[in-house]
C-alpha cells in the first residue's frame, strides 16, 4: 500500500493505492505489447500528434498538477510550476524532431555493380522502436523525470509503448499525470496501452524481470539503479537498461576566478542546496585555494539560510545515513545552517571543510550525500586538486570556474572531461537544459550507459533499433 504523506508535517494523506497483483502486472504488460504493433506503425506526424495533445493537456491542469506535487514533495509552487512547463517543452519537442524528420530518418545506399569490396546490394538502414519499455519514476522531479517525464515522452516517440513504475514519494502525482495522459492519447484515437502505469515495489521488480519488456530507465539512486540493472541483465534474454544513478559533482575554482568570496559564496550556496540539495547535479564537491575570507563568509551566508523538506521519510534517513558516514571523517571544521524544525522531514544544511594536503584515502568522495550536505576541500597547490580528480567515479557534470583557459585551465577540463558527461565552464552544474547539444549521462556510476542521454532530443536514440533491408526494390519504404 502506498500512502501520500507531506513532508512538510510528516502527515499522511489520503487516498492510498494498492500495490499491484500479479494478474494486474500481467494485464499491464500485455495491454502495452497489444498496443505496440499498432503504435510503432503509426506515421511520425500522428505520433507527434498525440504527444503535442499530452502536452496541451498537462499544462491545462498546471494549477491542480502543481497543487497535488507541492502537498506529496515540499518542492514549493514556483519550482513545480517551472518543472511541468519544462515537461511539457520537452514532450513538444520530441513531437516537433518527429515532424522534421531529425531522429528517425532513413539511410540509403544505392546499389554498385561492381566487385567486391567496391560492389554491394541496396541497403536501406531504418529505426524501429525496440517494444515496450519499463520506465521507473525519479522522487525529485515528479513531472519532468517522472510518468511523463523524457524517457517516457522519448521512448513514446521512438514508437515504443511504456509502462511505468509510480514512485512512492510522489503517487497521487503520479497517477494524476498518467490519468491525463491515457486520457489525451484516447482522444487521438491511439490504441489503448500505449501507457501503463502501476504502483508497488513489487511491481517494478515484476516489470523489469518480465520477457515481454525489451528496455528499461531509471533515475534515481546508484543501490536501487544498479539492481534493477542487474536484474535486466540477468534475464535470459538480457536488455538495455538506462539508469542515471546521481553521482558526486566536483567544481573545482582556481585563484584568477576567486576575487569575491561573497558572491561567489551565495552563488554555491544557491546551487548546493536547490530543491534542499536534492538535485542529482548540485555541486557536491567543491575543490577551492585555500582562503579564510570565503570560509568565512560562506559560514555566514549558511546560518541565514532556511531550512527546506525532504521529499519523503526515506530520503531523509538516507541522507541521514550518508551524512554520519561522512561525519566520521572528521573534517577540520563543520558550517551549520539555521537549526531544522522537529517536525516533518528536515535536517540543518551542513557543509564539511576539509584540507586536501589531509587527504590520504577518498572513499567518502565517493559518497553521494543526497540533501544539504556540501564538501569543501581547500588546496593550497592546484597538482593537490589534480590528485582529488584523479581518484573520483564517474559523475553527471564537473564544473570549471576560471578567467581564462590557460595551461592549468585545460589541465582540469581534461580531467573533469574523463569523468563526467557535461562539462560547464564557470557555471555551476544544477540546471540541465532540453536541448538536441546536451548530454545527461556519464561514466558509472553516474549512469549505467556513458553512450546515452536521459535529456535532450538524442534521448530517443535509446529505445531505436536499427534494422537494414538488403535488395528490397526501390519502391520499397518502411514508414
Amino acid at each position: 500500500m502506498t500512502t501520500s504523506v507531506n513532508p512538510r508535517t510528516g502527515e499522511a494523506f489520503g487516498p492510498d493505492f494498492a500495490d499491484a497483483t500479479a494478474d494486474q502486472i500481467d494485464n499491464s504488460v500485455a495491454r502495452a505489447l497489444a498496443a505496440f504493433p499498432i503504435w510503432s506503425r503509426l506515421s511520425a506526424q500522428k505520433r507527434a500528434f498525440s504527444l503535442n495533445a499530452i502536452a496541451d493537456a498537462l499544462d491545462s491542469q498546471l494549477e491542480i498538477l502543481v497543487e497535488l506535487a507541492d502537498m506529496e514533495t515540499g518542492l514549493g509552487k514556483v519550482r513545480l510550476t517551472g518543472e511541468v512547463g519544462r515537461t511539457t517543452f520537452q514532450i513538444r519537442s520530441f513531437a516537433q524532431a518527429l515532424l522534421q524528420g531529425d531522429v528517425i530518418g532513413q539511410q540509403l545506399d544505392v546499389a554498385v555493380d561492381a566487385p567486391l569490396p567496391i560492389g554491394h546490394p541496396r541497403f536501406l538502414r531504418t529505426k524501429t522502436g525496440i517494444g515496450v519499455v519499463a520506465v521507473f519514476g525519479a522522487s525529485n522531479f515528479p513531472f519532468a523525470f517522472s510518468v511523463m517525464g523524457g524517457d517516457t515522452a522519448s521512448a513514446l516517440a521512438a514508437g515504443c509503448c511504456v509502462v511505468v513504475k509510480a514512485h512512492p514519494a510522489h503517487p497521487q502525482t503520479s497517477q494524476k499525470v498518467f490519468d491525463i495522459a491515457a486520457t489525451a492519447l484516447q482522444a487521438t484515437g491511439a490504441p489503448d496501452g500505449v501507457i501503463e502505469l502501476g504502483h508497488g515495489f513489487e511491481f517494478g521488480q515484476a516489470v523489469i524481470r518480465d520477457p515481454r519488456i525489451s528496455a528499461g530507465a531509471f533515475t534515481g539512486s546508484r543501490s536501487g539503479g544498479r539492481a534493477l540493472f542487474d536484474l535486466a541483465q540477468s534475464r535470459p534474454e538480457p536488455i538495455p537498461f538506462y539508469g542515471e544513478l546521481g553521482s558526486v559533482n566536483p567544481v573545482v575554482i582556481l585563484e584568477s576566478a576567486f576575487s569575491e568570496p561573497a558572491a561567489l559564496s551565495s552563488a554555491y550556496l544557491d546551487s548546493l542546496l536547490l530543491g534542499n540539495g536534492q538535485f542529482c547535479t548540485n555541486p557536491s564537491l567543491l575543490l577551492i585555494p585555500e582562503n579564510s575570507v570565503f570560509l568565512t563568509e560562506l559560514g555566514a551566508q549558511l546560518k541565514v539560510r532556511e531550512p527546506q523538506p525532504f521529499l519523503s521519510q526515506a530520503t531523509m534517513e538516507l541522507h541521514g545515513r550518508n551524512r554520519a558516514q561522512l561525519a566520521a571523517r572528521s573534517a577540520r571544521e563543520v558550517l551549520k545552517g539555521k537549526s531544522a524544525p522537529s517536525n516533518g522531514f528536515f535536517a540543518t544544511a551542513e557543509i564539511c571543510i576539509f584540507s586536501a594536503s589531509e587527504i590520504s584515502t577518498f572513499d567518502f568522495l565517493q559518497n553521494e550525500c543526497f540533501g544539504p550536505t556540501g564538501i569543501v576541500i581547500t588546496y593550497k597547490e592546484l597538482p593537490q586538486a589534480l590528485r582529488i580528480l584523479m581518484k573520483l567515479e564517474g559523475a553527471l557534470v564537473g564544473s570549471l570556474f576560471t578567467k581564462e583557459l590557460d595551461l592549468p585551465a585545460l589541465e582540469v577540463v581534461e580531467l573533469l572531461s574523463a569523468i563526467s558527461g557535461r562539462v560547464a565552464l564557470n557555471a555551476w552544474p544544477t540546471g540541465v537544459a532540453v536541448t538536441s547539444g546536451q548530454h545527461h549521462g556519464g561514466p558509472y556510476p553516474a549512469s549505467t550507459s556513458p553512450l546515452h542521454t536521459s535529456v535532450g532530443i538524442n534521448a530517443i536514440s535509446r529505445f531505436l533499433r536499427p534494422v537494414t533491408f538488403q535488395g528490397f526494390p526501390a519502391e520499397f519504404m518502411r514508414p
